[in-house]
């Protein structure tokens, strides 16, 4: 079980302090701690030779200077590309970082949410991009300070197998009523749901039954409040700031 946060909610930087930096980024990372956040949320993919990078689209183009797919390139060939102009010209030189850094970086300082991304991987499956994540956390001795989570509940399943400590989270977008629907013979603690599902009903069943409810993307104060008080457990935030804000409001 991971530690709590400050507040009632956690607060979880989606893809680090993304509405003031690059996603995915060692400056989005790092401004996500700074902020007060309490995780910060990543998603890795396999590259070419087999390492685990910190990007959330399967093709380079939306977030930076390359074309084609990430598992086409190495782990070298995708740091040399720009991962921050896209989003401003001051962050030109950012770099796509692989998982290790980012775990040193966070490693005694804040918790850590590592989303499994689904994809084609050429000679290598979800399952090794998973083996291979799990390998790099064992290695920093953080595997009490990360969730793993994944839309493909079998990924997740595998990996409590391999260590039964790992806390793992659902990723669900579709409506349920019952979270045993979801989460019946599965290892699931946590789901992490779209916001447009989730209901003072269902989050309620859910807690009866045990299971921690988070929320994503919320990025207006309307929404945070909103959700604040139906009582879920994090908010997926790319403003970090201004869900805390609320917080010590509130709290």
């Amino acid at each position: 079980m991971l530690p709590s946060g400050r507040f009632p909610v956690m607060v979880v930087a989606h893809r680090g302090f993304s509405g003031s930096a690059p996603e995915n980024t060692m400056i989005a990372f790092k401004k996500g701690m700074e902020a007060g956040s309490d995780m910060i949320e990543l998603d890795v993919r396999l590259s070419k030779d087999g390492e685990v990078a910190v990007i959330h689209d399967e093709s380079l183009e939306r977030t930076t200077s390359g074309k084609g797919r990430v598992i086409d390139l190495t782990l070298d060939e995708l740091k040399k590309l720009d991962a921050g102009s896209k989003f401003h010209s001051s962050f030109s030189g950012e770099r796509i970082p692989a998982l290790r850094e980012v775990l040193q970086l966070t490693y005694g300082q804040i918790l850590v949410n590592i989303e499994l991304k689904k994809g084609d991987y050429g000679r290598w499956t979800i399952f090794d991009l998973a083996d291979r994540a799990l390998r790099e956390v064992e290695k920093v001795g953080m595997v009490d300070r990360v969730l793993f989570s994944s839309f493909d509940p079998s990924v997740l399943e595998r990996l409590v197998k391999v260590n039964a400590r790992i806390p793992v989270a659902y990723l669900y977008n579709k409506p349920w009523n019952f979270p045993r629907e979801v989460t019946e013979g599965r290892p699931f603690l946590t789901l992490n749901c779209r916001k447009t599902v989730l209901t003072r009903e269902n989050i309620s069943r859910a807690h009866q039954e045990g299971i921690r409810i988070g929320v994503y993307t919320l990025n207006t104060e309307e929404e945070m409040e909103r959700f604040i008080d139906l009582k879920v457990d994090a908010i997926i935030t790319d403003y970090p700031d201004r869900l805390i804000k609320i917080l010590k409001k509130k709290y």
